[in-house]
């Protein structure tokens, strides 16, 4: 993770936002394990209020090689802390999908498992307590 030299301005704020950030809907359907899943839009929708409301902003700009797709997720503050980190997948094939689309569906994964992450919330029905 890389970040600014001083995180105590943004640690009280996404402190205080986490506090108040409502849980994403999982209102999306796994097609394949037919579990329930928070899509990246309700990620979003569940956390952009309350980060507005605490001076807190994401950014996610994409990266890659032709070997490896990346997204790096980028927490702000207004007071211009930041911390940030980048997590990367291998470009694959998916019969039927040209190239792009299953690059678009990885950086969408990407994105929703990342912002996530940052943000301290879940985005998965949990299926392995069995």
């Amino acid at each position: 993770m890389e970040k600014s030299a001083s995180l105590s301005s943004l640690a009280k704020a996404l402190a205080s936002a986490q506090g108040e950030m409502k849980a994403a809907d999982m209102a999306s359907v796994n097609p394949f394990l037919k579990n329930k899943y928070a899509d990246l839009g309700e990620v979003i929708k569940a956390s952009k209020a309350t980060l507005a409301k605490y001076g807190l902003s994401v950014s996610q700009p994409v990266s890659g090689d032709g070997e490896t797709i990346g997204v790096t997720t980028i927490l702000m503050h207004e007071s211009g802390e930041w911390m940030s980190e980048t997590v990367s997948l291998p470009v694959g094939e998916e019969k039927g999908k040209s190239k792009a689309q299953v690059a678009g569906s990885t950086v969408t994964y990407l994105r929703r498992y990342s912002l996530a992450s940052m943000l301290g919330m879940y985005a998965d029905e949990d299926v392995d307590g069995n």
